[in-house]
């Protein structure tokens, strides 16, 4: 005997329209907003009105690549290529009045790649931040983009950022040490706004000389235990630590002693998890074997 089956009961709530006390505050009360670089009045504004033409090029040489925008991929363009090929171009590009591509430079490639017209939109006043913008909505900027964007001569805090670069290539950390280093966040504390000021193109170095000490200090733990130097909290502990030796330590901090303890004790911090465990680790590790005239005391529980 075959069982009935049961009836799938789908309910639609009905649409409720937006209301005035169901907007964001700073909604209330608009009368006017941008559309591609084009101020609408509302009281003056007509149901599909035309903001901005779509329109065809091939003409190459007029479009402009930031170059102060992330790098292309080229599987990326070969792979929006064979999509363009397969669904036609299914949004137009933006450019600015000045014809710099400010969004869609894969699709342009592409297009290049297949010789065909590509579809545009001009939006006026558009910039390397409305780039950002459009971009994160969709594949979300990496570090090194930002970093190679802020890098360029075009932004007038660049020299920061080659700094932040060549310190990226001299010691070879992972991006949360390095900012955090380069920032002071490690040394003075409370900078936690340096990764929002990175992004936005107003990072400054706290002290360069300090960050480069602890970058060759931590360079010399990855090429013995890689692991704990891409560890921001064992980073942070490494530090600390340094900066916290009581005066009444029988034992000073030397780097190669704390390098060869690391290596040798790296198992130590397997059960480590929040920061205090860690602090706390590092100074067992450090200390672990060694005469007590060379183990080292802290001014008080680190991660206090």
């Amino acid at each position: 005997m075959s069982k009935k089956k049961k009836k799938l009961n789908i309910s639609f709530k009905p649409y409720k329209p937006i209301t005035e006390t169901s907007l964001p505050p700073f909604m209330i009360g608009s009368t006017k907003a941008k559309f591609l670089g084009h101020n609408v009045k509302f009281d003056t504004y007509k149901d599909q009105q035309s903001v901005s033409d779509v329109r065809l090029t091939k003409d190459w040489g007029k479009l402009k690549f930031l170059e102060d925008n992330r790098d292309t991929d080229d599987a990326d363009v070969k792979r929006l290529a064979e999509s363009i090929k397969n669904n036609g171009q299914l949004q137009p590009i933006v450019i600015n009045e000045k014809w710099e591509i400010c969004e869609g430079q894969h699709r342009v490639k592409a297009c290049i790649l297949l010789d065909i017209p590509v579809l545009y939109v001009i939006s006026e006043g558009a910039t390397i931040k409305d780039t950002i913008l459009m971009n994160n909505n969709q594949k979300s900027w990496k570090n090194r983009d930002y970093l190679k964007c802020f890098s360029h001569k075009n932004h007038k805090n660049h020299q920061e950022y080659r700094k932040v670069k060549k310190f990226f290539d001299d010691y070879n950390l992972n991006f949360s040490v390095t900012i955090n280093l380069l920032s002071g966040n490690f040394v003075y504390h409370g900078g936690g706004n340096s990764n929002k000021a990175f992004k936005e193109g107003k990072f400054k170095i706290k002290n360069l000389r300090e960050a480069e000490k602890y970058g060759s200090q931590l360079k010399k733990i990855k090429a013995k235990v890689p692991l704990l130097a891409s560890n921001g909290k064992f980073c942070m502990a490494w530090v600390k630590t340094q900066n916290m030796i009581a005066t009444n330590s029988e034992g000073s901090w030397n780097v190669m002693t704390a390098v060869k303890q690391m290596s040798r004790n790296v198992d130590m911090f397997k059960t480590c998890n929040n920061q205090e465990s860690w602090d706390l680790q590092l100074v067992e590790a450090y200390n672990k074997g060694l005469n007590k005239s060379n183990k080292i005391k802290v001014i008080r529980t680190i991660g206090a």
